[in-house]
């Protein structure tokens, strides 16, 4: 309990209630927990769901496909993260598909509980709705930071802007992504061959160093 307990407080959605609180607070959202293993679907595009989703362990990749299965990839989202927020607030399906990238195990929350008046009148439970709205906002912030990326013009301006997130990110120039090249390609919606030279391009005029994922910006 312990240690799902420090998971769920990193998310912010608990913030500023107490470690006494968590198990009532779990109740009255109607908390569950599901594992996948690696490539299995959590959610297809068309599903819906009133519950958004903490990665108490492993990883997801949110991703859309077109028409024509071109597929584009929207975000990883790791150990402490949040997925399907959004949808869950609205109860619109789902326009992304999101699979496990590795085992993974999820703990899913009941969002309309958190948005209604709570039956069993938790004193706590105002705090967890700000919380929520937080997440929110950081949410949208990170969409925009995404569509910032997506409107550069250049391969390299992608892969400028995208190293440059990924280094605030981390809080060093110093980095691992966690994505391939052919991940890292659909994320910025360039062709790979184009970004690998380009890539390679930028070591060479040494303005950045890589190893595989492992990035050093100069």
């Amino acid at each position: 309990m312990r240690g799902r307990t420090l998971i769920l407080r990193n998310t912010g959605l608990f913030e500023g209630i107490e470690d006494e609180e968590m198990e009532t607070m779990l109740k009255c959202l109607g908390a569950f927990t599901r594992r996948y293993a690696k490539d299995e679907f959590l959610f297809r595009r068309g599903d819906r769901t009133d519950c958004l989703g903490v990665i108490l362990s492993g990883s997801v990749r949110e991703v859309r496909e077109d028409w024509w299965g071109n597929r584009t990839v929207l975000a990883d989202v790791g150990k402490e993260q949040v997925i399907c927020t959004d949808y869950a607030c609205t109860s619109d399906p789902l326009d992304i598909s999101i699979v496990a990238t590795e085992p993974t195990e999820v703990m899913f929350l009941d969002v309309g509980r958190a948005a209604n008046v709570c039956n069993s009148s938790c004193e706590f439970h105002n705090r967890l709705v700000k919380n929520l709205m937080r997440s929110l906002a950081g949410m949208s912030l990170g969409m925009n930071r995404r569509l910032d990326q997506l409107s550069k013009r250049s391969t390299r301006e992608k892969i400028c802007a995208f190293l440059s997130d990924q280094a605030r990110a981390a809080g060093s120039s110093d980095f691992v992504i966690g994505m391939n090249r052919q991940e890292m390609a659909d994320y910025l919606g360039v062709d790979r061959s184009a970004m690998s030279t380009e890539l390679g391009r930028m070591q060479r005029e040494g303005i950045l160093e890589f190893q595989k994922n492992h990035f050093v910006l100069k």
